[in-house]
């Protein structure tokens, strides 16, 4: 499970920003605690099913999902995808001189019932400056184990990494490529865990439509996963009986009624081109999240509630906040501007996150856990009449429509 994600010095992120999943003390009583977490004793007494990120437009929010995709991107594909001398997609704060002339950092910690692993890198357009790693048994007051650490060309390798060891000693890793993703491509049980572990980690934006678009029609062929598709649709409301494929085009039925209300036949049509907006991102989300409650796999979705209607958006949180539907400890973290969401009822207070800039156009990530907020208060209202900051400093627009002359 994801215990907490960072950033640094990456898009309009210049201070490290950290979202934590790990639970605080704050008793909550309109959501069960039983649902809403994992325990995982030890080191880390319980994990949260999710987080959701509230901020102004541009105030930083899609750059925290742009930053895990980065993160995994650059972890999974940096030795596959790169050659020698490519450059590293990766962009720093550049609104001011100094960093922006600084590497970016990212750094995970992830823990199961056994490990806590902490994982990071600093990385600019050219190459690594730096990678860490390290693991402690998730036990109170167990120490934590260096298993690397690099700094530029100099590489400090525990013993117990003997693969990682092996590559880094046959001078195997480039500058523009990370030590995990070489030392996996050699099998070493660690590197292998941890870019395993990513690849059941699931980044949606807003500029994946395409993908999901075709990983979703794909699924269809499963004949099981897609009467679940479908099933998962019906619930939604959406008014469709069935989605199937016809020469590997996606088609919706709908039933057809007479003028005394009687059912007569159901009627087909193009599912991307006849359906709304709202019900093909339903329809995209719909493996994914399948997936993930079933697995007890991570989904980072920016933008969830966009198209959607709010109480669609509920229920898929509910559905990871439930531990009836969420057995397996599955994760959601998700940006949003709908307020109807930012309920007790539907989330623990640190579950709820913001986004803010500065002056500096600097983006601040903080919990709705660091206010004094009683634990049945209306977060929607207050966060509404701006007292927990992360939204709009709205002008006066109607400044815009007054002549001047008059």
């Amino acid at each position: 499970m994801i215990v907490q994600f960072s950033v640094a010095n990456y898009l309009s992120f210049k201070e490290m920003s950290t979202l934590s999943l790990a639970t605080t003390n704050l008793k909550e009583t309109a959501i069960s605690e039983t649902d809403s977490m994992t325990e995982m004793g030890g080191a880390i007494p319980a994990v949260l099913h999710g987080a959701a990120i509230y901020g102004a437009n541009a105030s930083g929010k899609s750059n925290f999902a742009k930053a895990f995709a980065t993160f995994k991107w650059l972890v999974i594909n940096s030795i596959k995808e790169l050659q020698a001398g490519d450059a590293l997609d990766v962009e720093s704060f550049m609104l001011n001189d100094t960093t922006a002339k600084e590497p970016s950092i990212f750094e995970i910690v992830f823990c199961n019932v056994d490990y806590i692993f902490r994982y990071g890198f600093e990385v600019d357009g050219v190459k690594v400056h730096k990678e860490w790693l390290y693991r402690r048994n998730n036990k109170k007051r167990a120490k934590e184990v260096e298993l690397w650490y690099r700094e530029g060309d100099i590489y400090n390798v525990h013993p117990s990494c003997a693969i990682a060891k092996s590559v880094v000693a046959n001078k195997m890793v480039r500058d523009n490529a990370l030590l995990v993703s070489v030392a996996a491509q050699f099998n070493d049980e660690t590197a292998v865990s941890i870019v395993d572990w990513l690849n059941d980690t699931s980044i949606i934006t807003s500029h994946d439509d395409e993908v999901m678009w075709k990983r979703a029609a794909i699924k269809l062929d499963d004949q099981k996963m897609r009467k679940r598709i479908v099933d998962f649709s019906r619930y939604a409301d959406l008014g469709i009986e069935d989605i199937y494929k016809v020469n590997d085009e996606v088609v919706s039925s709908h039933i057809q009624y007479d003028d005394d209300g009687r059912e007569t036949q159901r009627v087909s049509f193009p599912f991307e081109s006849n359906e709304s907006e709202g019900t093909v991102k339903y329809f995209q989300l719909a493996y994914p999240i399948i997936d993930a409650l079933d697995n007890g796999k991570r989904l980072v979705i920016d933008e969830i509630d966009s198209k959607m209607h709010p109480m669609l958006t509920s229920k898929i949180i509910e559905l990871f906040n439930t531990k009836a539907t969420n057995p397996n400890h599955a994760q959601l973290i998700f940006t949003i501007h709908d307020t109807n969401i930012l309920s007790a009822k539907i989330l623990r207070r640190d579950q709820v996150w913001f986004a803010q800039k500065d002056m500096y156009g600097a983006t601040k990530l903080y919990s709705l856990a660091d206010y004094k907020v009683r634990n049945n208060a209306s977060f929607e209202k207050e966060y509404l009449e701006g007292k927990y900051g992360g939204t709009p400093i709205v002008g006066d627009f109607s400044k815009l429509f007054v002549n001047e002359e008059d």
